[in-house]
């Protein structure tokens, strides 16, 4: 019976994530190339299921435009997903140009953070055994040691602050950080800057 020695192990260890990484690229590659496919191509086909995908990319994007109260909902349930860039901020003074009420306004964007920040935390959960198969276990949980120990203070910060809180979300949800915290930091981080930015708004601007 064949002997594995520490050489051998980090070997198999290594081949192991390099053809799991393969996969990933190779999966990336598929999806944006469908996406490309669907832009240039797919979606001027009179085909029933692209007639009903386009009807809602043009619905959310009809609201969004229009800057009614549904478009600020769909704003950053839409624009807080971290592979949909939305500039969120700079909607958010479009929508109070508009005559939105702030309050209703905030209220709304909160909830579609809630929204959008749950996925993104679920995707992340989801993504939990892929990314022990990129890093080492004791690499994964240093890091997860970290993030209970500052991770608070790291999403209150970012989400506070106009920094990419989304892909964040999805970062926690990895290290399948505590619900209770990351929701907490979260919503009273975003409340807090809109709040900001609504008084900017009326006050200085």
């Amino acid at each position: 019976m064949k002997k594995f020695n520490k050489k051998n192990i980090f070997e198999y260890n290594l081949g192991k994530k390099l053809r799991f990484l393969t996969y990933i690229a190779f999966a990336l590659i598929i999806i944006i190339g469908f996406s490309f496919y669907y832009y240039f191509s797919l979606q001027h086909m009179d085909n029933f299921f692209v007639n009903i995908i386009n009807s809602l990319i043009n619905h959310v994007k009809l609201q969004i435009t229009s800057l009614s109260l549904l478009g600020a909902l769909y704003a950053t349930t839409f624009g807080g997903l971290f592979f949909i860039p939305i500039p969120v901020e700079i909607l958010f003074f479009a929508f109070l140009r508009a005559g939105t009420s702030s309050p209703i306004l905030i209220s709304l964007y909160i909830l579609g953070l809630i929204i959008s920040f749950t996925i993104n935390y679920v995707v992340g959960s989801r993504l939990s055994e892929v990314s022990k198969k990129i890093i080492t276990p004791k690499r994964f949980y240093k890091i997860k040691v970290s993030l209970n120990k500052y991770g608070i203070w790291t999403i209150f910060a970012f989400n506070v602050l106009p920094l990419p809180a989304q892909p964040l979300a999805t970062l926690v949800g990895v290290f399948k950080y505590n619900k209770a915290k990351f929701y907490l930091a979260f919503i009273l981080g975003q409340t807090i800057k809109f709040s900001v930015f609504a008084l900017a708004y009326f006050y200085i601007l």
